[in-house]
């Protein structure tokens, strides 16, 4: 089990290529890695660490300003994303039933979502554009 440290150009890539991956953001690698250690069942995922300190655009794209957040990824899905630092029991919790989901249930979810805002948009934008034309075909 390793913990990879993660930065701007190498954050993406890792997600990609992992199927799960569980990323901390601290300002503490040592810390981390020894929690990450005791965790049961740490060898199904991969592990990463953004410093926060180092890495300030990529830890603001989460949310995470100073303190400690972990954010789970599967399938390059965020699927977990909680401020504060977690023990060994509270990740070995969240892995299990994080690696126990139906990714194919999620990811039509996923695509559902977008779809609907997708068309939430659209109703907001086709309104402005029909009055638009009515305006012009109005004054022509």
């Amino acid at each position: 089990m390793r913990v990879v440290p993660l930065a701007q150009g190498s954050f993406h890539p890792a997600v990609a290529r992992s199927d799960c991956l569980v990323v901390e953001f601290s300002k503490r690698l040592d810390d981390f890695v020894d929690r990450a250690q005791r965790v049961q069942g740490a060898d199904r995922v991969q592990w990463g660490h953004v410093d926060v300190q180092a890495e300030v655009p990529l830890a603001a794209m989460f949310g995470v300003v100073d303190d400690a957040a972990l954010v789970i990824f599967r399938e390059q899905i965020v699927l977990y994303r909680q401020e504060g630092r977690h023990d060994p029991a509270q990740m070995g919790a969240l892995i299990k039933s994080i690696c126990a989901l139906d990714m194919a249930t999620i990811k039509a979810e996923v695509a559902e979502r977008k779809q609907a805002e997708l068309a939430l948009q659209m109703r907001r934008v086709c309104p402005t554009v029909r009055l638009m034309s009515e305006s012009h075909r109005d004054a022509g």
